[in-house]
């Protein structure tokens, strides 16, 4: 294995799910004669993941209740919506499950399809709502998500960008700062309100948007070493359904980070 290959493994990578203690206790090979990880495995379980996702998101698309106009405008505030009265047990409910997931990689199979149910539901509501305002946006963040995916996989196979240590570091770092800054604008918004509504408030969020689909991107990258690598070292192959969780956190973050940034982009037209 690689050097390149090697340094996600000691340093852990920007996705929660697949920490440096991950790496060390469970990423390890398999017992003689046991099945171990694949590419295609992996995959499968995936495209699991993301069917109940799309399930548990038009259940809570559905329960979200839009009130429309008459007369439809462009831009915010042109229509409503009623967020489902479970959308935050659903929230709770999705953080719990991960933190579980997190501490045991193992039961990622069941949980995981109770997170994807749930995470759904959420994103189908949030999504309900920004589609109430700007219509066609949930297409245009879904398509753009997969054009992100399919560039960063690119990237990684022809290994243009490569998933090393510093890779690494940096989108932990990027991570970090961006809480930080998230944390400041809030106390900030706290003071002056009405900053939340200026064209500097949204400059500022537009950037930081653009800074959170690129660390997303990256952290695809990492998240794609990190499976080649359970896949070279003979990992179990229980351990897919792991790898697939985490590669669906990297994409649900990836199309809320694409969503905010075409609602701005559509916002400052």
């Amino acid at each position: 294995m690689s050097e390149a290959m090697r340094a996600p493994m000691s340093a852990g990578s920007g996705n929660p799910a697949l920490s440096e203690s991950f790496f060390e206790t469970h990423l390890t090979p398999a017992g003689a004669g046991a099945r171990t990880m694949s590419v295609v495995g992996v995959s499968i379980k995936t495209a699991i993941f993301l069917v109940f996702v799309v399930v548990g998101g038009s259940w809570g698309w559905a329960s979200a209740t839009r009130t429309v106009p008459l007369e439809l405008g462009r831009g915010y505030a042109d229509a409503t919506v009623t967020i489902p009265g479970g959308f935050w047990l659903a929230s709770l409910g999705a953080f719990f499950l991960a933190i579980m997931i997190t501490v045991a990689p193992r039961r990622a199979s069941v949980l995981g399809i109770l997170y994807a149910l749930a995470e759904g539901f959420v994103l189908g509501a949030i999504s309900a709502a920004f589609d109430a305002q700007t219509e066609g946006i949930v297409g245009a963040a879904v398509l753009s998500t997969l054009c992100v995916f399919l560039v960063s996989l690119v990237l990684y196979v022809t290994r243009i960008v490569r998933p090393t240590q510093k890779l690494a570091f940096a989108v932990i770092a990027g991570m970090g700062g961006l809480m930080l800054l998230y944390f400041v604008m809030f106390v900030m918004s706290i003071f002056n309100w009405s900053w939340l509504y200026s064209d500097s408030f949204r400059t500022i969020g537009l950037v930081i948007t653009i800074i959170s689909v690129a660390l997303a991107a990256l952290s695809l990258v990492l998240d794609f070493g990190a499976i080649e690598m359970g896949v070279e070292s003979g990992a179990p192959k229980e351990l897919e359904w792991y790898m697939a969780f985490s590669l669906m956190v990297t994409l649900i973050w990836l199309y809320i980070t694409l969503l905010k940034l075409i609602a701005l982009l559509t916002r400052n037209r």
